[in-house]
C-alpha cells in the first residue's frame, strides 16, 4: 500500500502515540471504559471521528484512514484499537441510514468521544448465522418495544448507545431491521463476560425488555437491516485485520531489536539463521495479510464491492498474527514467557479477533462461495 503524504503523516503520528501514550499502560489498564482523557486524545488525535461527516465535527476520512489507526494504535495498545472500529461502523450506519435529527445529534458526539458505540448482532444461539435471531422489535405508539439478548457485544458494560439489529418482519435475513438505541433506556439491562482477554472493551450481554425506541431512531429501511450490517461489517474486517497485524508486527520489530542486542555462545541470536528465518517468514505473512486488507480497504473507499477480499484479510491477519506474536514470545525465552514484555496480552487479545466478526471457517466459506459460486453449505 502507497500512502500519501497526509497518510504517511497519520502513520507517523499514531505511532508515535501509541509507543509514547498507550504502549506503557497496556498491561496495565484497568478494566471497563477507559479513563475520559484517553477518550479525549483519541478524539483530539481525529481517530474517532475519522468516518463522521466535516459537517458534524469528523475528518470525512477515508475507510484506509481507518485502517491506517487501527494499525497504528494496536502497536501501542491492542485493545484501544477497538475504539476505532466501533466508532467507524457507528458513523458509517449514522451518516448512510440515520435520519438527520440521530445523525445530528450522535454524530458530533462519536467524533468527540463523549459516546462510546457499540454493536448488538450476535445472540446465545445466533452467531455467525446472523440471519437467524431472535430478539424482536414491534410497533407501537411513536416507536417501537425492543425484547430480547445481545450476546458478546464489544463495550456491552460501558457504550453509550448501540445499533441493535432485531427481527421486525419474517424468518430469514428479509426480516430484520437496525435501530439505533440510547443504552440509558429504562428496560435495558447488561452484564460483562469474563475473558482471557480484552478486559477493558467489556465483552457482555445486553436484555432489552420492553425497550421504547423512537420511530425516527429506525436505520433506513424497515427489514432491511441485513444488508447494512453486511456492509457495514465487511470494511470493518480488514479493520480489525490490520490492528491484529500492527500487533504482530509491534512484536517482530521488538525480536529484531532483542536478536540484535542479545549474545549467546559470544554471539549475537541475530546471527543464527534459525532464528531469523523465522521472524523473516512471519514479517513476509504479515506484509501481505496487510496488502489485501489495505487493498479491500481502497475498494470500499471506492464503492466496488470487497466482500470476498474482507474475508481473505478477516482470516489471514488474526491467524498469522497470533502465530508471529508466539514466535517472539518463544525467541525472546522467558522473559518473552514472563510479564516484563507484551506478548501474553497480545496474544490473547488477539486470539479473541479470531473469533468475532467471523471465524477462520466461517471467512474461507464466503471466500469459496466466490469462487464456486454456489452457497458452501450444499
Amino acid at each position: 500500500m502507497i500512502f500519501n503524504d497526509d497518510q504517511h503523516f497519520l502513520a507517523e503520528t499514531l505511532r508515535s502515540f501509541a509507543r509514547q501514550r498507550l504502549k506503557p499502560d497496556y498491561l496495565n489498564r484497568p478494566p471497563g471504559r477507559p479513563d475520559q482523557a484517553l477518550l479525549d486524545d483519541l478524539a483530539n488525535l481525529g481517530v474517532l471521528g475519522l468516518l463522521v461527516p466535516e459537517e458534524h465535527g469528523g475528518s470525512g476520512a477515508t475507510f484506509v484512514d481507518a485502517g491506517i489507526a487501527g494499525e497504528e494504535l494496536a502497536r501501542g495498545d491492542f485493545n484501544v484499537s477497538t475504539f476505532v472500529q466501533l466508532a467507524a461502523i457507528a458513523a458509517t450506519g449514522l451518516r448512510t441510514w440515520a435520519t438527520p435529527m440521530v445523525a445530528a445529534t450522535y454524530l458530533p458526539k462519536i467524533a468527540d468521544g463523549s459516546c462510546v458505540p457499540a454493536i448488538a448482532l450476535t445472540e446465545p444461539d445466533a452467531g455467525s448465522d446472523a440471519g437467524a435471531i431472535s430478539t424482536a422489535a414491534r410497533e407501537t405508539d411513536g416507536g417501537w418495544l425492543i425484547n430480547g439478548e445481545k450476546s458478546s457485544v464489544t463495550f456491552a458494560g460501558f457504550a453509550d448507545a448501540s445499533i441493535v439489529l432485531v427481527r421486525t418482519g419474517g424468518p430469514g435475513a428479509a426480516g430484520i431491521s437496525a435501530f439505533w438505541v440510547p443504552l440509558d433506556t429504562a428496560g435495558v439491562t447488561r452484564s460483562v463476560y469474563a475473558g482471557v482477554g480484552g478486559e477493558i472493551i467489556a465483552r457482555g450481554s445486553i436484555v432489552f425488555d420492553d425497550v421504547f425506541v423512537p420511530g425516527d431512531h429506525l436505520l433506513g429501511e424497515v427489514d432491511a437491516g441485513f444488508a447494512q450490517a453486511m456492509t457495514a461489517f465487511d470494511f470493518n474486517r480488514a479493520v480489525i485485520a490490520l490492528s491484529c497485524i500492527g500487533a504482530g508486527l509491534e512484536s517482530l520489530d521488538e525480536t529484531v531489536d532483542y536478536a540484535n542486542t542479545r549474545h549467546t555462545f559470544g554471539k549475537p541470536l541475530s546471527s543464527r539463521q534459525a532464528i531469523t528465518q523465522q521472524v523473516a517468514e512471519h514479517y513476509a505473512k504479515l506484509q501481505a495479510a496487510r496488502s489485501v486488507s489495505y487493498d479491500t480497504l481502497m475498494l470500499a473507499d471506492q464503492s466496488a464491492k470487497h466482500t470476498t477480499e474482507a474475508a481473505m484479510s478477516k482470516w489471514m491477519g488474526p491467524a498469522w498474527s497470533a502465530d508471529a506474536i508466539h514466535t517472539a514470545l518463544r525467541l525472546h525465552g522467558w522473559s518473552g514467557y514472563g510479564s516484563d514484555h507484551h506478548f501474553d496480552q497480545r496474544l490473547r487479545d488477539v486470539i479473541g479477533l479470531e473469533i468475532g466478526d467471523g471465524t477462520a471457517e466461517i471467512m474461507k466459506a464466503i471466500i469459496a462461495r466466490d469462487l464456486f459460486g454456489v452457497p458452501t453449505h450444499r
